[in-house]
This record gives C-alpha cells, sequence and structure tokens, in this order.
C-alpha cells in the first residue's frame, strides 16, 4: 500500500512540475506573441514558439520583480502563479480586443470598395497650417472687432 501512494505522489509532483514547466516557460510567452503578431499566419509556428519561450522568461522575470519591488507582496508560488494567469489574461484580451479592431476595419473597407467610396489620402501639414491660417485670421476678426468696438 506504501508503494502505490509513493507512486502517486511522484506522478502528482512530475504532473506539478511539468505544469510549472509549461506556465513558466510557454503561456505568458505566447500571449505575447500572439499581442505582437494577431494572425496565425503572420510568422512561421516555430518563430512563435521560440519567440514565446524567450518572451516568457523575460515576462516572468520581470513580473516577479514587479510583484515584489513595485506592489511589495511576497513571492510565494502562489502569488507567482496568479501573476502569471493574469499577465496572460490580459494579453489574450488585448490580441482579441486587436483580431476585432482589425476585422471592423476590413469590414469598413469592404464597404467602402462596394460604395464606391474610397479613402483618400489626407495630408495633415496642410490641414495644420489650414487651422493654424484660420485661427489667425479668426483672431485678426476678432481684434478688428474689438477696434471698432473701441472706437465707438
Amino acid at each position: 500500500m506504501g508503494c502505490i501512494i509513493e507512486f502517486v505522489a511522484i506522478l502528482l509532483g512530475l504532473i506539478q512540475a511539468l505544469f510549472g514547466v509549461i506556465l513558466v516557460l510557454f503561456i505568458p510567452g505566447y500571449a505575447v506573441t500572439l499581442v505582437f503578431y494577431p494572425e496565425k499566419n503572420e510568422i512561421s509556428d516555430v518563430k512563435r514558439i521560440g519567440l514565446s519561450i524567450v518572451f516568457s522568461i523575460i515576462s516572468v522575470i520581470l513580473l516577479v520583480l514587479f510583484i515584489d519591488v513595485v506592489l511589495a507582496v511576497n513571492t510565494t508560488p502562489i502569488n507567482i502563479v496568479g501573476a502569471i494567469l493574469i499577465f496572460s489574461l490580459v494579453a489574450v484580451c488585448i490580441w482579441k480586443a486587436e483580431l476585432l479592431f482589425h476585422e471592423r476595419i476590413q469590414k469598413l473597407i469592404s464597404k467602402e470598395s462596394t460604395t464606391g467610396q474610397h479613402a483618400r489620402p489626407v495630408n495633415l501639414s496642410a490641414l495644420k497650417f489650414w487651422s493654424v491660417s484660420k485661427n489667425n485670421d479668426l483672431m485678426k476678426n476678432k481684434s478688428q472687432k474689438e477696434e471698432k468696438d473701441d472706437d465707438l
């Protein structure tokens, strides 16, 4: 009976270690790569896995430092796992929001192309110059009006 209990304890320890390695070396980095490269076909799977490992190591180190130094929370395993999971969930939410934004932009572009209206490029420097000159004209008109009021 003691042999079975030891086997179960070792098996649970291996599962816990495997979960820890996956959590620390893959999940947060994969979420970050989804934020930087939201489309699945933007980079290859091998590059995404490599980047996720690198981003995971960096993000876990920075998260532990953040919760210890900035938040002044004890760095227990539970706190670290919680911070990693919250960080990963926030990154996934940003990724989903980014996908929705791209989807809406694509709908607007397709709607414009079907109606025949095309977006025209805008020269922002010309707009800025126009707004400054209009503002100057308004100021001149205002000062001329004040001068006329003073004369009366």
